[in-house]
């Protein structure tokens, strides 16, 4: 039988206290699919159906896969289920790894969105002071609306980056050897946010077993 070692997954306070917020949020904005949907099938039925074609309907679909898209985005980095290439990242060691993932955030992913989230606030403003609309006569109005979820996905994708950012350092410095937590009072408290908790995991295995 095989001994293969179990790295076992670890529960942040903090980590999981953002992660939390980005989700609800993402989840909640996911329901527009849910109206997606619908307004493809009402165009099917009105182009094929009728014959009619209406332009209001193409712009809120592509209106709504955007703003699903980029909240998707945001929930994406929580559960850290971006598209990655892991050929060379699997094979480090552990605190390589984890090195690996600190400065590629603080490096790339965070000045990325900094960069974005800056010029997105002049995009959002100049569309909402010359009250932007669609070019299409029939087209929808209120183009800052749609322009104005860049720099809101922004923050929720920054405040997932920081959370997945605490969570590679702390687990970098304790690397699942979890020294004995002897600091009394409030300052134990504010440790527990950031510090490594496993998850309990029952092992029905060995319930008869003699310890």
């Amino acid at each position: 039988m095989s001994s293969i070692p179990h790295t076992p997954d670890y529960h942040i306070p903090i980590v999981a206290f953002l992660n939390a917020i980005v989700r609800r949020i993402a989840e909640t904005a996911a329901w527009l699919n849910v109206l997606l949907i619908g307004t493809i099938l009402l165009q099917v039925v009105m182009r094929y159906g009728f014959k009619q074609g209406l332009v209001p309907l193409e712009e809120l679909m592509w209106h709504l896969y955007a703003v699903a898209f980029m909240f998707g985005m945001a929930y994406a980095v929580t559960n850290d289920s971006h598209i990655r290439v892991d050929i060379v990242h699997m094979a480090l060691p552990k605190s390589i790894q984890h090195l690996f993932e600190i400065l590629g955030i603080l490096l790339l992913l965070m000045p990325f969105l900094w960069i974005v989230f800056d010029h997105s606030l002049g995009w959002v403003a100049e569309s909402f002071r010359v009250n932007e609309a669609s070019q299409n006569p029939t087209g929808l109005p209120y183009r800052w609306l749609i322009k104005s979820v860049v720099p809101i996905t922004t923050v929720l994708i920054f405040i997932a980056a920081l959370a997945r950012l605490i969570q590679e350092i702390t687990l970098m410095l304790h690397l699942a050897k979890e020294p004995v937590d002897d600091t009394p009072g409030r300052v134990s408290m504010v440790r527990k946010m950031f510090k490594p908790q496993p998850i309990a995991k029952d092992d029905t295995t060995q319930g008869g077993q003699d310890q």
